[in-house]
């Protein structure tokens, strides 16, 4: 197959790298945006640390259930029109959780937000590795996966202006009519492979062609032309990967959740508070960049291990008594946090065939979901049976350390 060259910079794959970039603010908005008025939340509507944790939770149940639907339907229909959906999803969830006046409400908009955002997330992999060969694929995943990071900032900034003149509701609605907007420009932007364009993928070879792009898998590849679920779950790395992205569930939704809650308790004002979360949101701005562009070019087992020991660190020094630690521990929480899920991504294609990617990391990404979906209910839990949401923060410390563990043990990907 003949396209343009694969070196130029004018190549629409990076016009879909643009689109999975609006997508993951859409993801973003959708995941962070309740820890920034969840005390706020809690204050009118009289509910404590663990009802609200339970909400969270609820997210997190329907982005498991629908990671592994999403995963398979986007193997057989292709990313785009799951992606489109799902933008749909979150903004009917947005504009519910405006609403919200009892947990009822709260659990189905919630849900509906969490459905959405596995329609990005785990949709735009397949949707990247098709458009990407294995020398830019990481760095690709890397600057969409940005998108969530620059979206955490500038809520950083814009949800206490808005809570000073405004109730929280109207921060939800603003997220909403954002959500409409971006779908607007991904209904326009989003091409399913580099083949409808008449293109090659970037940063690969005729040999790596992806087989999605071309119709079919070469007959000397050697690679099975049908791989089932059953086949999957054989191979030792879908647990081992799965088993890190299970702890990354239990120590992001904890610390994503009661982050902001733990410095009000702490005596950290509104402002400060959000301030803190917001950094640890910009470093998941150039975070993912860096981790992608690494992926590219260093062995991922270390590089997992890496972020993790970064995630540690950086949970010692949010947890000093400490201003300056409390931001700066942040940053190093978000700079190894955003490592973790660029870095697995970029691993699919290496680990598994390509019309089983979509499939892997959507079971994946369902174990990640279920220790997202215990993480804030013991969190919360935790935090009402010892008066201090300390403990929360502590869990999390804990189960990282077994997660740096999993990755000094993880395989090398096979040959192909």
């Amino acid at each position: 197959m003949k396209g343009k060259p694969l070196s130029s910079l004018f190549h629409y794959g990076w016009v879909t790298v643009i689109g999975a970039f609006l997508a993951y603010t859409c993801w973003g908005i959708s995941r962070h945006l309740f820890p920034y008025v969840l005390p706020n939340m809690e204050a009118e509507l009289n509910l404590a640390h663990e009802p609200m944790g339970n909400i969270a939770s609820v997210y997190f149940v329907a982005y498991t259930i629908m990671s592994f639907v999403w995963g398979t339907i986007a193997d057989k229909i292709g990313p785009r029109r799951c992606m489109l959906i799902g933008q749909v999803s979150i903004l009917v969830g947005l504009t519910g959780m405006g609403f919200m006046s009892s947990l009822t409400t709260g659990f189905l908009f919630y849900f509906l937000c969490g459905a959405g955002a596995a329609g990005q997330s785990v949709p735009i992999v397949r949707l990247l590795s098709d458009w990407f060969g294995g020398a830019r694929r990481g760095t690709a995943i890397g600057i969409a996966m940005a998108g969530a990071g620059v979206l955490t900032v500038v809520l950083g900034v814009a949800v206490p202006i808005i809570l000073a003149s405004y109730s929280w509701r109207w921060n939800w609605w603003i997220g909403a009519a954002f959500v409409l907007i971006v779908a607007a420009v991904c209904w326009f932007l989003l091409v399913d492979t580099p083949g409808q364009r008449g293109l090659a993928p970037i940063g690969t070879n005729n040999k790596e062609l992806s087989a999605s792009s071309i119709g079919h898998i070469k007959e000397s590849e050697p690679i099975a032309p049908k791989v089932t679920i059953r086949h999957i779950l054989k191979r030792g790395t879908v647990w081992n990967l799965g088993g890190i992205y299970f702890i990354h569930g239990i120590t992001y939704s904890i610390f994503m959740t009661f982050a902001v809650a733990y410095l009000k308790e702490i005596g950290w004002g509104v402002k400060a508070a959000a301030g803190v979360l917001a950094t640890w949101g910009a470093s998941q701005i150039v975070g993912p960049i860096i981790w992608g562009i690494a992926a590219d070019r260093l062995t991922k087992k270390y590089l997992l291990a890496i972020t993790l020991a970064l995630e540690v660190m950086g949970l010692f020094i949010f947890l000093g008594d400490s201003t300056v630690g409390g931001y700066v521990g942040a940053a190093i929480i978000g700079f190894g946090t955003v490592g973790i899920p660029t870095i697995i991504a970029a691993a699919m294609a290496d680990y598994y065939e390509p019309t089983t990617v979509g499939t892997t990391f959507g079971l994946i990404t369902l174990i990640f979901g279920i220790g997202a979906i215990v993480g804030p209910t013991i969190g919360g839990a935790l935090g009402d049976a010892t008066g201090t949401l300390l403990t929360a923060i502590t869990l999390a410390l804990g189960a990282l350390i077994l997660a740096f563990v999993l990755a000094l043990v993880l395989k090398r990907p096979p040959k192909r």
